[in-house]
């Protein structure tokens, strides 16, 4: 049963044009009343009495609320796997992406509230730490589209997710992909908080910075991460081996293993059209100790003075 297959249009071109200009986008009101509801149901299956709480914080905090949670696609019930594969989300990522093969790389419900374990102050940074192996380069071809959808409402006390404009950092080697506040205030000081109210998108980068803000009061929050990626590439994806490259024992295994080791894990082998100055120059930052000779030479762009730092 798929509960979500409505030909109207959500997403419109000016969203489109607003996430090629900044980086993201926010779409209020995406989901119907209806698909909000059913979401809600289903998160009442899969943890009983959340959706009760961030709905009236007064009744208390449900059992084993303060306990890490994760819960992946395909979850109990139609809803929540129907937004997952939802049209208007599909579009979205293959207009980016230019091609409609495509494969969805995560489905993650996330539920926290003030004093939960994911209740945090996190520093600016990128998602493509541990969504791809390598170095997300700007370019279509690579593209993954990100979105968190919201079933309940989200206000300045409810942690919203704070985003800055990608006008903001426009060298193009993203690296360092995490900044604290003193190292880069400036994306700090433009951030754009994502409060919005219940069946809201926001739809970002692997190379857009944002960050998780604290709860500033005894509430809850319920929603759904989604991302999608260009279906030929192994080493992209937080399921896959991408979700482990953020942890400094793997990138270093990474960094001093063989071409074929690598490329047994799905690393793009050398002489692969992802091979350019941008990726070059990415994959080097990010894993310094890596011996990049065999990888250049491929499809490499003239220097065109970019700040490649």
């Amino acid at each position: 049963m798929n509960t979500v297959d409505t030909p109207d249009i959500r997403i419109t071109p000016a969203h489109i044009d607003h996430y090629r200009e900044h980086g993201y986008v926010i779409v209020e009101n995406f989901l119907s009343p209806e698909e909000v509801d059913g979401a809600r149901a289903d998160i009442d299956v899969v943890q009983p009495g959340w959706i009760d709480f961030c709905l009236d914080p007064t009744i208390g905090k449900p059992h084993n609320w303060e306990q890490p949670f994760r819960s992946r696609f395909p979850f109990p019930g139609d809803h929540l796997n129907a937004i997952t594969v939802h049209p208007e989300l599909r579009r979205m990522a293959a207009e980016l992406a230019g091609s409609d093969d495509l494969y969805c790389e995560q489905s993650d419900l996330s539920l926290k509230c003030q004093g939960h374990v994911a209740d945090m102050d996190q520093s600016m940074h990128c998602d493509y730490l541990n969504h791809t192996l390598a170095y997300p380069p700007d370019d279509p071809a690579y593209w993954q589209t990100a979105y968190l959808v919201y079933f309940t409402d989200v206000t300045e006390a409810h942690a919203p997710t704070a985003v800055c404009s990608r006008q903001h950092y426009p060298e193009k080697i993203l690296w360092p992909a995490m900044y604290s506040r003193t190292a880069r205030p400036e994306l700090y000081d433009n951030e754009v908080k994502v409060i919005v109210p219940a069946g809201s998108l926001f739809a970002y980068s692997m190379r857009t910075f944002h960050r998780g803000t604290p709860f500033r009061d005894n509430v809850g929050r319920a929603a759904q991460f989604i991302t999608y990626a260009p279906a030929a590439w192994k080493w992209l994806g937080i399921v896959g081996w991408g979700s482990k490259a953020i942890r400094p024992d793997f990138a270093r295994w990474i960094a001093v293993a063989s071409l074929e080791e690598r490329q047994a894990f799905g690393f793009p082998p050398p002489g692969h059209p992802y091979w350019t100055d941008e990726t070059v120059a990415g994959v080097s930052a990010r894993y310094p100790d890596m011996d990049m000779t065999p990888y250049h030479g491929f499809n490499q762009c003239p220097d065109d003075g970019g700040d490649y730092r």
